[in-house]
C-alpha cells in the first residue's frame, strides 16, 4: 500500500515536471495589430536582444504585414550585404518551406569591412546615414518567393501580392517593411490563419578559419545551416598576426540574425 502510493506521488511528480517543461519552452503568442492603427503609429510588439531588431507585425482582411527596425550595425550589414528571409509557418513549428527574400544576398565571403571604426560623435548620426544610404544603392530591386519547393522572383507591387523595402534612419539604423498576401502564405487568406509562425533569419559570412580550425559559415537562409559554436567570440592570442578588432567583427558577422515570432493574427 506504501509502495502504491510512492509510486503514484512519482507518477504525479514526473507528469508535473513533463508539463513545466512545456510551459517554459513554448514560445509566447504576440498579437497581430490592426493595419489600420500601424499606419497611424508603428507599434513595435517585440524586441530580440540578440540581434537588436524590434518588430511590428499586422494585417488587415487581405494582407500580414511584417515592420522591423535593425538598431546594430552588424545587424544592419548582414540584412543587406548576406540576404534577409521571412519565414512563415502555419503549423506552430518552424518549417521553412515557405519564405520571402529580400534582400537578396550577394556574398558568403569573408567580411572585410570594419565594423568598429571611430567616427566623431558629433556627426554619428550623419556619417552612419551616408553609409547606409551608400549601401542601400547596392541592393537589388527584386524579391524571391519560395513555397512548396519552387521559387519565383516577385516584383514590388502590392496589386501582385507582394511589398517590400529598406529605409535608412539616423545612426546608421534600419527599417525594413514587408507585405504578403494572406492567400500566398494559406489558401483561404485571412479565413483559414489563426495563428503563425514568423522566422526572421539574415545570411552571414564566412567563419574565418582559427588556428587551423576550418569550417565556413555560410548563408543562413533557406538550407538552414548549422550554426553551433559561433557564439563564442575567440581572444586575440588565438591567433597571431590578426587585428584583434577584425578578429571580433568576423566572428560578429559570421552569426546569422535568426529568432521566430508567434503571432496570432488580428481578427476583430
Amino acid at each position: 500500500m506504501i509502495k502504491s502510493i510512492h509510486l503514484i506521488k512519482l507518477g504525479s511528480f514526473f507528469l508535473f515536471l513533463i508539463f513545466f517543461i512545456a510551459a517554459c519552452n513554448k514560445a509566447p503568442i504576440y498579437k497581430a495589430v490592426a493595419e489600420e492603427k500601424m499606419k497611424k503609429e508603428i507599434q513595435y510588439i517585440g524586441f530580440d536582444n540578440q540581434s537588436a531588431i524590434r518588430y511590428a507585425i499586422s494585417n488587415d482582411k487581405e494582407f500580414l504585414y511584417i515592420r522591423l527596425e535593425a538598431l546594430s550595425k552588424p545587424a544592419v550589414l548582414k540584412i543587406i550585404q548576406s540576404g534577409f528571409y521571412i519565414y512563415f509557418d502555419t503549423i506552430g513549428k518552424k518549417d521553412k518551406n515557405m519564405w520571402l527574400n529580400f534582400p537578396i544576398g550577394k556574398s558568403d565571403g569573408l567580411f572585410q569591412a570594419k565594423l568598429f571604426k571611430e567616427v566623431d560623435k558629433e556627426n554619428a548620426a550623419i556619417t552612419g546615414k551616408i553609409e547606409l544610404e551608400s549601401q542601400l544603392k547596392e541592393v537589388g530591386k527584386l524579391a524571391a518567393f519560395g513555397a512548396n519547393e519552387t521559387e519565383e522572383m516577385v516584383e514590388n507591387d502590392l496589386d501582385k501580392g507582394f511589398a517590400f523595402r529598406l529605409e535608412g534612419g539616423e545612426y546608421g539604423s534600419l527599417s525594413y517593411y514587408a507585405a504578403i498576401r494572406l492567400d500566398k502564405i494559406k489558401k483561404g487568406g485571412y479565413s483559414s490563419i489563426d495563428k503563425l509562425n514568423i522566422g526572421i533569419i539574415s545570411g552571414a559570412f564566412k567563419k574565418p578559419n582559427i588556428g587551423g580550425g576550418g569550417g565556413a559559415g555560410g548563408g543562413g537562409g533557406r538550407g538552414g545551416g548549422n550554426y553551433s559554436g559561433m557564439n563564442r567570440v575567440p581572444q586575440p592570442q588565438q591567433q597571431s598576426g590578426m587585428d584583434p578588432e577584425r578578429m571580433r567583427d568576423m566572428y560578429l558577422m559570421s552569426q546569422p540574425i535568426t529568432f521566430w515570432v508567434n503571432v496570432q493574427i488580428y481578427k476583430p
